[in-house]
């Protein structure tokens, strides 16, 4: 495993949800991992766990899976359950998008503390395009997205599903208004809360032409999958709706200032 790889860094930046509803059924979901560094200390990061919000609405009960880690590297065979409760849904709503933040640094020193270490990369703040980038990015971009469709994973060696599509509106567009754009590509339930990428190796295009090189995105949150229902049976349309990373990236700035403040009251 190279774990210098970008890719393969993107593999552990998502971990499986799954929710247990008041009438005993379940449901699934995908949570990714996101660093904000520190202000006051710059050695230091804030680690939160983000998913849909509707993923963990009315759910009474459930566990995360998390890779376990030894030195340094992810255990291929192993990983813990961490349960949870409907608190869960208390205070983290990132403003009027259907999502979600949870601050997990408690949970992974509670973790070490009887030497129990995860595993995961966060996705940062610098992997999301600038308003100048987003405006110079194509109508039509590959995208890459990461996540457990229908509660599927790799169970031995915890690695979630890759998935490709492509831009089916462009991101820069507010598709019907709203700060969201569609993806053409296998998105089914249990994708909601799947990061998606721009993700390109060796060389992409751009306004002026070809450039050579690797280009790293996050442009968004899947929270939707496009649905036909005819005669009560549905059709799945191939079609995902994504939340706009920017938009989040402001809702999550607010989130971090918040936080902080209540840290010093």
């Amino acid at each position: 495993m190279n774990l210098n790889d970008i890719a393969t860094q993107l593999l552990y930046t998502t971990v499986p949800i799954n929710g247990q509803l008041p009438n005993g059924s379940s449901k699934t979901g995908t949570g990714f991992f996101f660093s904000f560094k520190d202000p006051e200390n710059s050695q230091q990061s804030i680690p939160l766990l983000i998913t849909n919000y509707h993923v963990l609405e009315n759910v009474v009960s459930g566990y995360i899976e998390f890779n376990l880690q030894e030195d340094g590297l992810p255990i291929k065979d192993k990983s813990v359950k961490i349960s949870f409760d409907s608190s869960i849904l208390m205070n983290g709503k990132l403003g009027n998008l259907d999502l979600i933040a949870i601050p997990i640094a408690g949970v992974i020193d509670t973790l070490a503390e009887k030497n129990i270490n995860v595993f995961f990369k966060s996705i940062l703040p610098e992997y999301i395009p600038s308003d100048k980038e987003l405006e110079n990015l194509s109508a039509i971009e590959d995208l890459t997205f990461i996540g457990y469709p229908n509660g599927l994973y790799d169970q031995i060696n915890h690695n979630p599903i890759i998935r490709k599509g492509i831009t089916a509106t462009p991101i820069w567009n507010n598709f019907k208004g709203k700060p969201d754009f569609l993806i053409d590509g296998g998105v089914y339930p249990g994708s909601s809360g799947s990061p998606v990428f721009i993700y390109n190796q060796g060389s992409y295009p751009t306004a002026e032409g070809i450039s050579i090189g690797t280009r790293l995105y996050f442009v968004g949150v899947i929270y939707e999958t496009s649905v036909s229902t005819s005669n009560n049976q549905k059709t799945f349309l191939n079609l995902g709706i994504a939340i706009n990373s920017t938009v989040i990236h402001h809702e999550l700035k607010k989130y971090i200032n918040k936080l902080l403040s209540q840290s010093k009251d």
